[in-house]
């Protein structure tokens, strides 16, 4: 993330650049509880974007379109900090790191916190002077979660009792910092690392640990010695099948002359041993000297695979700050198709990670090209072998929070602090529920329960902010819910 002087620049997990209007205290956990807890079943969100491929979909979710009118508030926690998370949820237990530095375990079915792990981490951030403890999200694999902090050390932790496993400083670079979040797979955690607020001379890279141990097993840096930048701020999507890791770099922090390496790029490694297999530069990279624009990537890629002229075809779907979502073949980087979402500007295009299912693609993004003029959000919903635009609904506030699929359900929380449930099919309006706070983070979709944070800083005139995390569920009432009470 940069944060130069004269130009305003925000990066999706951070949302730093704005001027600070008013931060509100950090408090203890506090819990607010629905009257009648229902039972609900829990088909899992464990890691970032559900699944190795990115997709942030549950298919098995009970919340449809059939029943999307019907969720009800559950609780509200109120955490002891901001939140720029996704909550991951496995085994009936809610899992979400707060800017205070602690890992949250919550029972999902009432929210009550089950312990909190301190990972003792607060980094000042240089531009709104907050500190940063915990600001992406966790992952579980085997009992054990995982997450990264802001002082690039990955944190291994009982997923039962919070005890400590391991701890791993996976880059010694001054400002090194984790703004992605940890990917489980086949006895490895694969992770991005970038730095506090794009200083530089610092080289962003994508690392993988032994789950055992936090032992490295290799570091692939995107740039190479005497270039900058790349920071890895996305979270890596993995393929099984071929072995390989993609993932989006940010842009270069200073003008250095070719070879500069791969900032503003989408970049395919084995995932055995980091190895790069290809290299997709985005526009405005391959010139001359490195591009120093901040129109790269910081949303996550998504991968699926789409009947093309007649055969299946591999691709690796990604949402660039540019404001274009770009299709790639993904054995060869190739460029299938590409569709301008939305226009370049300070939150944006394209922060929040997009959402896939059923070959439709739900993209968050952001209209605000000018800064001093009115900032304004929209989610759309490309058709996956084209790229071609099925719908488009505006939101009266950036979005650059993930998007999420339950179902036949898109879901979509932003600044405005509104979580609406749209028809993935045609864009009506299922379902909207008033958080009282802004979300910067990403919603979770599991079983019958939807979990999301209304914890955004607050940075600009429309961001309410909050520490909260609230539950809905469904429940043999009707009606929609009630607005936040926190």
């Amino acid at each position: 993330m940069e944060f130069p002087r004269h130009r305003i620049v925000i990066s999706r997990r951070s949302l730093l650049a704005l001027p600070l209007v008013a931060v509100v205290p950090v408090s203890l956990p506090r819990l607010q509880q629905a009257a009648t807890p229902v039972t609900r079943s829990d088909d899992g969100w464990p890691i970032y974007g559900r699944d190795l491929a990115d997709t942030r979909a549950s298919a098995a979710a009970s919340i449809t379109s059939a029943t999307a009118k019907r969720p009800e508030p559950l609780w509200e926690v109120t955490l002891g900090g901001f939140v720029t998370a996704t909550p991951v949820l496995a085994a009936g237990t809610i899992y979400v790191g707060a800017w205070d530095g602690r890992l949250y375990a919550l029972d999902a079915e009432t929210g009550r916190q089950i312990w909190a792990y301190d990972t003792g981490t607060q980094v000042l951030e240089p531009n709104l002077q907050i500190d940063l403890g915990i600001v992406g999200s966790a992952a579980v694999a085997d009992g054990v979660v995982f997450v990264g902090d802001a002082a690039a050390i990955v944190h291994a932790v009982d997923a039962v009792t919070g005890e400590i496993r391991w701890t791993t400083t996976v880059d010694d670079q001054p400002a090194a910092a984790i703004w992605s979040s940890p990917i489980p797979w086949d006895g490895g955690i694969y992770i991005g690392v970038a730095s506090i607020a794009k200083e530089s001379g610092f080289r962003g890279s994508v690392v993988a640990l032994d789950a055992d141990s936090g032992d490295v097993l290799w570091q692939t840096f995107m740039v190479p010695e005497g270039a900058d930048g790349a920071g890895v701020f996305a979270v890596p999507a993995i393929d099984p099948e071929r072995g390989a890791l993609y993932v989006g770099t940010q842009n270069a922090y200073s003008e250095t002359p070719a070879p500069y390496g791969d900032p503003t790029s989408v970049v395919a490694l084995d995932a055995a041993t980091g190895e790069r297999l290809w290299v997709f530069t985005a526009p405005p990279g391959g010139g001359e000297t490195a591009p120093t624009e901040d129109v790269a990537f910081s949303a996550s890629p998504n991968l699926f695979t789409m009947e093309i002229d007649g055969h299946a075809r591999g691709l690796v779907g990604v949402g660039q700050k540019s404001g274009v979502y770009w299709a790639l073949d993904r054995d060869s980087g190739e460029v299938i198709w590409r569709t301008e979402v939305a226009p370049a500007g300070p939150l944006g295009g394209m922060e929040g990670t997009a959402a896939v299912a059923e070959g439709l693609i739900a993209v968050p993004a952001t209209d605000w090209p000018d800064p001093s003029g009115p900032a304004a959000g929209l989610v759309s919903v490309l058709n996956a072998a084209d790229g071609s635009v099925r719908w488009t609904a505006d939101r009266s506030a950036p979005v650059a929070s993930p998007a999420a699929i339950g179902g036949d359900v898109a879901f979509q929380a932003g600044l405005d602090g509104l979580l609406i449930g749209y028809d993935l099919s045609d864009g009506s309006e299922l379902w909207r529920a008033d958080l009282g706070a802004s979300v910067a983070g990403g919603v979770a979709v599991a079983g019958d329960i939807l979990i999301v944070p209304a914890a955004a800083p607050s940075f600009a005139p429309f961001v309410v902010s909050g520490t909260m995390i609230r539950a809905f569920g469904l429940s043999s009432g009707a009606g929609s819910p009630a607005p936040s009470q926190g």
